[in-house]
């Protein structure tokens, strides 16, 4: 059967060859280039041991001389020990002649200088080439001869291999100092490199300096400098790996640095140079050897699978005229085609696809209707964020949220519980609970039988939220809400979750959220919704259009703290001009007063020192009541909180209060007692927190004093309350208490019952407190007297 150019099987059988013939190329060329590229690198290695071997060969040349060197000066130890006077330049001459005889070949280039021990040249075999020696100290010969090591330097154009050896030869210790060797880099010593390592003879070695060739087997020299080497900035590197071409032809060149004394310095290289002629012939055969691979398997590839696929691929067109009378509508095409494979699996898929297009027209049904649902939320939500602008009241605002999200016209939720953080317990108390109107239809015919049973879980849920309390300190799943500040949402049933309170799993939690309100000062929480017994589930969207409520109720609440810290400022700002200025005057005038009267204390007469004296004391009063007020009305008496150990600080309060009755005579007629459990640290501020408590222990000290009772006690109890995890603070009087009068206004500024106190202490202790993030209570009994709760927060480092 004659197959259509145009036809889908034609293409198929032709970009299957096409890419038979695509991947049979990238293979062959994957494969060349593995094969090269481990040739190149069998040709790196093998000039990596050729430069190592050539560093050898030189160690070994030069180390040889050392010994051959010590030999001889043992050899005429006793000779040298004997003479009288040394004479240097006869002695080095001396010491070449004797290593000459050894081995002409390899010493008679040599040179050989004497030094001594402080650095200076002593004599020399012939000429003096040695220069960079004598700004050697002796520090620097040591060095060197500890090291063992062999250094280069330059001269001329002439590079120069050179050891140190000690010289204790002679029987005069000035006489003494060190032997240096110097060995000319030129062919000679190349000839004894080559018969140390095996070359081939296309294989060359050579001697470079930092700027020209000197020395090797190239017999030409090469007329570009393509052996010098560029250093990359400060980057001086060992060992350099090239291919250059050298008088026409291909070699793999292996440099390694000849470094001076330093081995900081580069001064030359020594290279080895192998040939890459045969290596680039060998490469040349491969290829043509995969050449021919691939071709022959390209060629009975792509006959072997035309033949194939032709056969498999006929229904193919069977196949694409059924796609596209469906593709126009037509649902009725019959699908049945003579086919195995995938061609069978087409036609089953052609048959699904019908199948698909109903089920497509359905979900879309379902997704118009769900987005119109979040549009209907959206709008809520937003009409939501527009009521509460107008409303200033937090509780307010937490029962309108509450209230729209049950609302079965607005977000549709069942249930709606809130609960309230306390700071003072370090709990969350359920508050408050709205509920659905739509929540009594109970369509599940197994809660309709036993709807009188789940009453608490519905109508009487509000009773239920208020007796459940949830730790702040514990994970579960509304602290975790709380403490990261977002929105969690669960589609299952809450008793597989740990919410914090085995009451609260009783209730019947289903597809339910938690969202936080959290505000610094002010009331703060955890609303929880549900969709109790209606089948439906929180989604992405729901969450979104929460995140961006909580955002503006967040923002709402920041707005009204930092206006109402803005007012309390100006308040502030405003008392303290004025304190300033009556104060001051009236002060002033009263120390004249005082004054004036200390004038007539010569005067003997008894009243009138005793009305001095009254008035020394109220003009006390006077004073410390300025001092309070002024820290009252100065806005900026706020400083940094940081650790305070309240071990330590509590006993340093105790201590001052005790000198203030000690001052006053009172100190055997007032009991103060103590009992502090806890040993670490609190967050507060040291100075404000001392100014606070002692003013709260004076009040107590009034107190006692005023009652009539013969034991006067004030007790104080530092606990840590493990399960808030925060730090308690009693302080209790046996004096004459206060009625709830008395109590109700104890924290309205300049209210007072004693006469001669601007009424500010207790308003003062409050906002010390407040800004150390604590909580402060009162409770009192007439004639029984008061007690004082302070909450305070453990510091944590972390935190």
């Amino acid at each position: 059967m004659k197959i259509d150019k145009s036809s889908i099987v034609f293409k198929i059988i032709f970009y299957t060859n096409i890419a038979i013939i695509s991947s049979s190329i990238v293979v062959a060329s994957i494969i060349t280039f593995i094969t090269f590229q481990d040739m190149e690198a069998k040709l790196l290695n093998t000039a990596k041991e050729k430069v190592f071997i050539l560093e050898k060969a030189h160690m070994n040349y030069i180390f040889n001389m050392r010994g051959d060197i010590t030999q001889i000066l043992l050899k005429n130890g006793d000779f040298c020990r004997n003479l009288e006077k040394v004479n240097y330049e006869s002695f080095s001459r001396i010491l070449k002649e004797e290593l000459i005889r050894n081995d002409f070949r390899k010493y008679y280039q040599i040179e050989i200088a004497l030094f001594d021990k402080k650095g200076r040249i002593l004599g020399y075999s012939g000429d003096n080439i040695f220069e960079d020696e004598l700004l050697f100290t002796s520090e620097d010969f040591d060095r060197i001869i500890k090291t063992k090591k062999y250094y280069t330097v330059k001269s001329g154009n002439e590079l120069y291999s050179r050891i140190i050896l000690h010289n204790d030869m002679f029987k005069e210790e000035k006489d003494n100092g060190y032997i240096v060797l110097s060995v000319p880099l030129n062919n000679n010593i190349l000839r004894y490199m080559r018969e140390y390592i095996e070359l081939s003879s296309s294989d060359k070695i050579f001697i470079l300096s930092s700027t020209d060739y000197l020395y090797g087997d190239f017999k030409k020299k090469p007329k570009e400098k393509v052996f010098l080497l560029k250093n990359q900035g400060d980057n001086v590197y060992k060992y350099s790996y090239r291919n250059i071409e050298i008088n026409e032809k291909p070699y793999y060149i292996v440099t390694s640095t000849l470094n001076d004394i330093d081995q900081k310095n580069v001064l030359g290289y020594l290279g080895v140079g192998i040939s890459r002629e045969n290596f680039l012939k060998t490469k040349i055969i491969i290829a043509i050897f995969i050449g021919i691979m691939v071709l022959s398997f390209v060629t009975i590839a792509t006959t072997f699978f035309s033949k194939i696929l032709k056969s498999m691929l006929l229904p193919l067109n069977k196949i694409s005229n059924a796609a596209e009378e469906i593709s126009n509508g037509n649902y009725n095409t019959i699908i049945d085609f003579d086919g195995i494979g995938e061609v069978k699996l087409l036609e089953v898929s052609l048959k699904g696809m019908l199948k698909k297009l109903e089920d497509n027209q359905r979900t879309l049904k379902i997704r118009n209707k769900k987005l119109k649902e979040n549009l209907k939320k959206m709008k809520s939500v937003e009409e939501l964020i527009l009521s509460l602008e107008t409303e200033s009241d937090i509780k307010n605002i937490v029962r309108k949220i509450m209230k729209t999200f049950v609302s079965e016209a607005d977000l549709g939720f069942m249930r709606g519980m809130f609960f309230r953080y306390s700071r003072e317990k370090n709990v969350f108390i359920g508050e408050m609970c709205l509920l659905n109107n739509h929540i009594t239809e109970i369509r599940n015919d197994i809660l309709k039988e036993r709807k009188n049973g789940f009453e608490f879980q519905t109508t009487q849920l509000e009773d239920v939220i208020k007796l459940i309390k949830i730790p702040f300190s514990e994970e579960n799943f509304i602290s975790e809400s709380f403490k990261k500040k977002q929105s969690n949402y669960v589609n299952d049933k809450a008793y597989k979750y740990n919410l914090g309170n085995d009451l609260f799993n009783t209730i019947g939690l289903k597809n339910f959220v938690a969202i936080p309100i959290y505000n610094i000062d002010y009331y703060s929480g955890v609303m929880l919704f549900d969709y109790y017994t209606k089948d439906k589930e929180i989604t992405e969207e729901d969450i979104e259009l929460i995140k961006i409520l909580v955002l503006n109720v967040t923002t709402k609440l920041k707005n009204k703290v930092e206006e109402k810290e803005r007012i309390e400022e100006e308040r502030n700002r405003t008392i303290n001009n004025i304190t300033e200025r009556f104060l001051t005057t009236r002060e002033e005038a009263l120390n004249k007063l005082v004054s004036l009267m200390q004038e007539k204390d010569n005067i003997d007469l008894e009243e009138l020192a005793n009305e001095i004296q009254e008035f020394k004391s109220k003009v006390k009063n006077i004073k410390y009541s300025n001092k309070i007020l002024k820290q009252y009305s100065n806005p900026s008496d706020r400083k940094k909180l940081e650790p305070v150990n309240i071990e330590h600080f509590m006993v340093e309060v105790i201590g001052v209060f005790r000198g203030i009755l000690k001052e006053d005579g009172n100190e055997d007629k007032v009991t103060i007692a103590s009992f502090i459990s806890y040993t670490e640290d609190v967050l507060g501020n040291r100075e404000r927190l001392k100014r606070a408590f002692l003013e709260l222990l004076k009040n107590s000290y009034d107190a006692v004093l005023a009652n009539e009772k013969s034991d006067k006690k004030i007790t104080i109890i530092v606990t840590r309350d493990k399960i808030a995890n925060k730090i308690k603070i009693e302080i209790k009087d046996n004096g004459i208490g206060m009625d709830e009068e008395q109590l109700k206004y104890i924290s309205q500024p300049f209210m007072t019952y004693k006469g001669d106190t601007p009424g500010l202490g207790i308003p003062l202790v409050e906002r010390v407190i407040k800004d150390c993030k604590g909580v402060i209570k009162f409770y009192s009994n007439p004639q029984k007297g008061t007690e004082i709760k302070i909450t305070l927060n453990i510091f944590k480092e972390e935190k």
